[in-house]
Parts: structure tokens; sequence; C-alpha cells
């Protein structure tokens, strides 16, 4: 999983890196330099019980998309092949002709991906079992997700090769690697590996983990395995998935790990090998945000028909909390905004097109309406906050709904803090978080709004379907 040098720079002396190897820290020594924002997990976790509560039948197809997307793109993060959000979204939901866009990735790409994929239904199996993990449990999901991968690269002492992949079988030859600066990261000595992984499950079966929040869990786990690296290849692949199992035992949900989110994936391993806990705990925690709040806006969408069946700031003034200034805040609020407006506009174009229905899309001036959070504000710099969306019908059956939707930024934003877009017709509202739209939008966010954007156009076109009803009686047709 990291980088390695160009092959001139790829000796290693195999006996000096394994006496550098420094073994994964205790339980209780990582856990100690580690906290959770618990307030924070509180809140998006009470939302999402209620959301699984109210639709628990369509429960089970939200999950399967965010738990696709995280398995496609998990061979992605190792360079096995490349992904877009496109590509990842069309193959996680099963979108139209997701089959041949994933056939057009080849053979040896498609067989990779639908063994990860698998092999995520057969971690959610464990997941829901009483059972600790075990070596031999270990061994087979190794076997598993990398069933379609024949081969690996080994140097030797004739430069790069091909060696078949032991599947289900600790390395038998050293995998310590070159990073980019030239040093040499070592993992655990050949000879360590079976002590060393003996003493990770027997850390992951301890009270004191057992008993630990679900994201420290998380973090844990694909930490230490990461640092062993028991297996010739797919150590990374099966440490997100083993710590996807602590994360579907808590919320049902994997640790959704985009291509997008690999640099920051990497400098929190870094900053663990010094010792740095907390990166990777945060890393954790927001990639499994993600999980949840796609998955809930999934279970929302999935609560409607699909969209077919219903047609059959002032900048260096002072500087926020958490380290941005108005003007970074109101430049992430139009880059959510835009974003809306965007998604908003595909899914009307696709209504307009298919039922011959007429729609506006305008911006304000709306006024000036209650806020929907007493934490928020309006944006203060140049842009457009305001969107007033209008879908209008023809005789004899002619009516029209018109929305209004106001963008809100956090007034003294931090780090917890939450963007708005608020329907001043419902007030429901579309969140953000901060850590989604700085420095730019992530996939996870974009893929979402289109969720969000796919259901709010179904609503409105149900909602014009029973005023144009009521107009044609009316007028007795």
């Amino acid at each position: 999983m990291r980088t390695i040098a160009d092959e001139r720079d790829a000796f290693i002396d195999p006996r000096k890196a394994d006496a550098d190897y420094k073994p994964f820290p205790s339980f209780a020594e990582f856990s100690s330099r580690c906290s959770i924002d618990t307030k924070r997990w509180d809140r998006y976790t009470s939302a999402f019980e209620d959301s699984r509560n109210n639709e628990p039948e369509l429960l089970t197809r939200a999950l399967d998309i965010v738990r696709r997307a995280a398995a496609v793109d998990t061979g992605a993060i190792e360079g096995l092949y490349d992904t877009d959000r496109g590509f990842t979204f069309t193959v996680a939901m099963q979108a139209a002709h997701w089959q041949a866009t994933l056939e057009q990735k080849g053979s040896r790409v498609k067989a990779l991906i639908e063994s990860q994929i698998y092999a995520y239904d057969y971690i959610l199996d464990f997941a829901t079992q009483a059972v600790p993990i075990a070596e031999a449990w270990i061994r087979n999901l190794h076997t598993e997700i990398c069933k379609a991968q024949e081969t690996y690269k080994v140097w030797t002492e004739i430069g790069w090769q091909e060696h078949a992949l032991p599947k289900g079988q600790y390395k038998n030859l050293p995998n310590h690697v070159v990073q980019a600066d030239g040093s040499i990261h070592p993992y655990a000595p050949v000879d360590m590996t079976p002590t060393e992984m003996y003493r990770f499950c027997e850390a992951l079966r301890s009270e004191a983990f057992l008993s630990a929040h679900p994201v420290l869990q998380a973090a844990y786990a694909h930490y230490a395995l990461v640092v062993i690296h028991p297996f010739a290849d797919g150590n990374g692949r099966v440490a997100r998935a083993i710590a996807s199992v602590f994360t579907y035992r808590s919320q049902s949900v994997p640790l959704l790990i985009l291509v997008d989110t690999r640099a920051e994936y990497i400098s929190s391993l870094q900053s663990a090998d010094k010792g740095e806990y907390q990166p990777i705990v945060d890393f954790v925690l927001e990639r499994t945000l993600d999980a949840i709040q796609l998955t809930n806006e999934s279970l929302r969408s999935a609560a409607l028909p699909p969209l077919e069946a219903a047609l059959a700031d002032l900048k260096g003034l002072y500087v926020t909390r958490g380290g941005y200034t108005h003007a970074e805040v109101d430049e992430a609020g139009y880059k959510f905004f835009e974003l809306f407006r965007q998604e908003m506009a595909t899914q009307l174009e696709v209504a307009g097109n298919t039922s011959g229905l007429s729609f506006r899309l305008a911006d304000g001036p709306i006024g000036v309406p209650r806020l929907a959070r007493e934490t928020s504000r309006w944006p203060v710099a140049k842009g457009k906050r305001e969107l007033d969306v209008s879908i209008s019908s023809s005789a004899p059956a002619d009516a029209s709904v018109r929305h209004l939707f106001l963008l809100e930024v956090p007034e003294d934003c931090g780090r917890d803090d939450d963007f708005v877009i608020q329907d001043r017709e419902t007030h429901e509202l579309v969140e953000a978080r901060i850590t989604e739209l700085f420095p730019r939008p992530t996939t996870a966010l974009e893929v979402r709004l289109k969720v969000v954007a796919e259901t709010i156009v179904n609503k409105l076109i149900r909602e014009l379907t029973s005023k144009a009803l009521a107009s044609r009686r009316q007028k007795g047709y």
C-alpha cells in the first residue's frame, strides 16, 4: 500500500529491515493517546437510527450501495486499477448499464472487483455473529478478497518479477518496502508474523477492546494489521475489511474509504507510525460518517418510488474557531449550493424531457426569512444563496408548484459544523460538513447531493400531480 520508489532505489537489506521492525502498540497504549468526538458521533448515529426504524425494509438496499462502493475502491486504493466517482457509484448503485460499465474495465479488473464485493458480503455475514476475530477467519478473508489476483510484484536481484500470490497464507518472504523518500519501511519479519498475528487477535479479544468505541476499534484493528503486514500482498484490503467488521457491528455500515481520500489516508497512517494515533482515529470517524450519511440519504430516497415512476465571505476580519476566514466559509457554502443547484437542474431537465413539463430555476431575491439554525448566518461574500424552483403543467390539468431554497453557513465555523440548504416551504434541510467542502468538495458529498436532488424533484412532481388532478376535476374533465 505504501509508495515504492524507482527500481534503482529498491534494494532492501532484509536483516536490517527486520531488526528495525517496531511491533504494533497495545490497545491500551493506542487508546490512551486518542479521543472520539462522541457528541458528533451520537448526533449522526441517532438520526441514522431514526431512519432505519422508520424504513427497515429499505435498509438492505441502502446499505448495499455503500458496501459495494467501499468494495470497488478498496482495490483502486492499492493501485490495482483506476476508478472515478462515476464508475464507483454506477457499480455501487447498480445503475443502468452498470454491468457493461464494469465490463469495459476488462476481465481482470472485473474479476478483482467482483471478488472484493463478495468479500464485503462475507465480512457482513461474519460481523452479525457474536464471535471474536480469529486467525483462521483472517486468512480466509485474505483468500476471498484476493481470489481474482493471481500474482504480485517482488523485487529480486534481477529486478521486478511476478510471483504467484499465496492466498490465505502468511508471507514466506520479507515484504518491507522502499518509500518515496528512499527510506525503508519495515513490516513484521517472516518468523515473527505468526506470533504477531496471535498477539493481534488476542488484543481484539480483550475486554478493553470489546468495550471500546467502534471507531477506536476499527482504527486500531486497521493500523495494527497494516503494521504487521502478514500477507505477501493485499494487506491494505484486508485491513480495511477487518476495520469494517466493527463499523458493521455498530451501525451496519462499512468503513467507506474512497480513492479521493487516499492522500489523507496515507498521511494518517504515517502519523501513526510516529506514535501519533489521533489522525487515523479522526480519519476513520470521518469515513464512517460518510457511510452513515450516504446510507441515510439513500434510505430517504428509497422511501419514494423511482423518479421515473413518479413521472410515468469578507476576507481577513477574523478567523472562526475552526481556523477558517469568513470568506473561506462563504466560499465553501457557495460550492455546496452550486453543487446542489447543478444537481437540481439535471434532475429537472430529466423530468422536463420525459413528461413535457415546464420548469424554471431562478436566483432570488427572496427577502430575509428566519434562519433554520441559531448558529447559522447568511453568507456575506458575493455569491448566490437563493434558488427559486418552479414546475408547471399545461391545460387542461394546469397547475404549478414553487419551492424556495436558501443557503445558510455556520456563524463561527468549526470542524464540527454543518452547512444547511433550507426548503422554505417544507423546512426540510440538506446538510454538509465543512470537512466535506473545504478545501474542495468530496466525492461522497457529490454523490449524496445527486440522491438528494432526485428525491426533491420526485416530491415536487408528486405535489404537482396532486394539484393538476384537482385542477382538472374543477374544470369538469
